[in-house]
């Protein structure tokens, strides 16, 4: 009888054992599948596959194009911390009242990871740079924040930026919208100008930040300038390379002599206009120096949402004959009503197109956005 009742006992403690250790599994299993319905996998920009908060509540958007993404996807006020440059920008600003209150979390280069855990950041996003810098991804990997870098060279990169930054926002459809709008900006410039003969096309110079700082071939800013057909005189040609920033000098821009100029940042236009040392270059004796637009950005500058928006202005620029019938007031109020939900007045068109009195002057604007 005491074998059968141990034998018993036994029995049911197995029983119960077995019991426990299937609920154990089971609530294991529910949790595992109640983490992943609040994750989603997202693979970045240099090909990583990093799970993130699938409603991420603190936003460290540390890289510029990032940040004017998060906005765009009408989750600006979930940026608690930034850089420099986007909370300089005083559309922005309008659009993103909350941007104010954001922290600037990264000083030459390099991140505050004290700061970013310090508001429970649960998702950030990072310059391709940063990322490459050794001791910076190191910094980040020991945090534990979910990180997605962002890099791009071109426009088709440029495009699928968007689009991961859309993914890891869960976005998708506002992301695939921008894109759309971009890839039409493209299509509706190639296909006039296809037509236009090359001897119509003029020769132009491309002032990025800085009167002598220009572009290289195979650039985000070379690419949307080709879109045009004008000929990019900085191209292929032995430029200074100097801090991440390619230079060319006055006497090399002398030889090209080109038919036009732009510049990027508000001022120098001017500065090119009146100093004397270019006043022999025949765009400058003909008063073809232009300021390029700037909005939540320079427009068409590395950092920029409105690459589209820059394609259409020097296409109408170049070509108003045969850009006619392009409004570009009307692109512009349809860009921002549809991305950042804000809409235009005359006043703001204006000061856009100027490229004045939109964005905060700042002490390193030329690595910020």
């Amino acid at each position: 009888m005491c074998i059968n009742k141990r034998k018993s006992l036994t029995l049911i403690f197995l029983s119960l054992f077995v019991v426990l250790l299937l609920c154990g599994c089971q609530q294991a299993k529910e949790t595992a599948n109640r983490e992943a319905s609040q994750t989603i996998t997202v693979t970045d920009c240099v090909g990583r596959s990093v799970t993130v908060p699938k409603d991420a509540q603190s936003i460290a958007a540390m890289d510029p194009f990032a940040g004017q993404c998060v906005i765009m996807f009408g989750q600006g006020a979930k940026i608690k911390a930034t850089v420099g440059g986007v909370q300089r920008d005083l559309l922005l600003q309008a659009m993103c009242p909350q941007l104010k209150d954001s922290i600037v979390a990264m000083s030459g280069g390099s991140v505050n990871a004290e700061e970013l855990l310090s508001l429970n950041t649960d998702l950030m996003f990072v310059k391709g740079d940063v990322y490459a810098n050794e001791a910076e991804r190191e910094k980040l990997d020991k945090t534990g924040i979910p990180y997605i870098v962002i890099s791009y060279d071109d426009m088709e990169s440029q495009m699928k930026a968007f689009m991961v930054i859309g993914q890891a926002l869960n976005a998708e459809d506002e992301a695939q919208k921008v894109v759309d709008f971009y890839q039409k900006s493209i299509d509706t410039v190639s296909q006039v100008v296809a037509d236009i003969p090359q001897s119509e096309r003029p020769t132009l110079y491309h002032s990025v930040n800085e009167a002598v700082r220009t572009d290289i071939a195979d650039s985000l800013c070379a690419d949307w300038i080709a879109v045009t057909g004008v000929t990019n005189v900085s191209l292929g040609k032995d430029l200074k390379f100097e801090e991440k920033n390619y230079y060319a000098t006055l006497e090399q821009i002398f030889v090209w002599d080109p038919d036009m100029i732009i510049c990027n940042e508000s001022g120098v236009s001017d500065y090119i206009l009146t100093d004397e040392k270019w006043a022999g270059l025949r765009a400058v004796r003909e008063k073809q120096v232009y300021q390029i637009p700037i909005g939540v950005s320079r427009w068409g500058h590395f950092n920029s949402v409105e690459t589209p928006l820059a394609i259409y202005w020097l296409a109408k620029l170049v070509y108003p004959d045969q850009f006619a019938d392009l409004d570009l007031e009307a692109q512009m109020k349809t860009f921002y009503k549809d991305f950042f939900d804000y809409d235009l007045d005359d006043t703001t068109i204006g000061q856009i197109i100027a490229g004045e009195g939109i964005r905060q002057p700042g002490v390193n604007a030329a690595n910020e956005s």
